[in-house]
């Protein structure tokens, strides 16, 4: 479990990386500026939920089963090629929210599946807390691209 939940801190590390680098950019009118600032806040604050929950015995939190990293490891891959091309001086800021959008709802997914598989009802609810975050999120992704893009 320790090395999945890491996975999903690295994922939110890099999310939060994500939208502080578009935030600090020149072609991001001021208003985004201040929305993808607050994702990342979250974004970092959902990584220190994550460390928290991995204080949980090994063994005591899952159903009998092993949660499958795959999918976790694909959105990483994901996540930090994206944070590469926002890096890029020509980077496109539309084509930058849009996979944001689509990183969150992916995210929101694995959060949601991931609240199924933990017997401790602490964790279920920060995995259902979170998936409603991700929701949160692409929402506002959704809203900014349509009002600043």
């Amino acid at each position: 479990m320790k090395k999945y939940l890491l996975l999903c801190v690295e994922i939110e590390e890099t999310v939060a990386r994500i939208y502080r680098q578009l935030s600090s950019s020149s072609k991001v009118p001021g208003e985004l500026k201040l929305i993808l600032a607050n994702l990342a806040n979250d974004e970092d604050d959902h990584a220190m939920q994550l460390r928290f929950a991995m204080r949980f015995p090994a063994g005591t939190a899952l159903v009998d089963k092993r949660i499958d990293r795959a999918p976790a490891e694909e959105l990483l891959i994901r996540a930090k090629k994206l944070y590469n091309q926002t890096c890029q001086s020509n980077f496109d800021t539309r084509r930058a929210i849009e996979m944001g959008i689509e990183l969150e709802q992916d995210f929101c997914q694995t959060h949601i599946g991931n609240s199924m598989d933990f017997t401790d009802n602490k964790l279920k609810k920060m995995f259902a807390a979170l998936a409603q975050d991700d929701k949160s999120h692409k929402q506002k992704l959704i809203d900014a691209k349509n009002r600043f893009l």
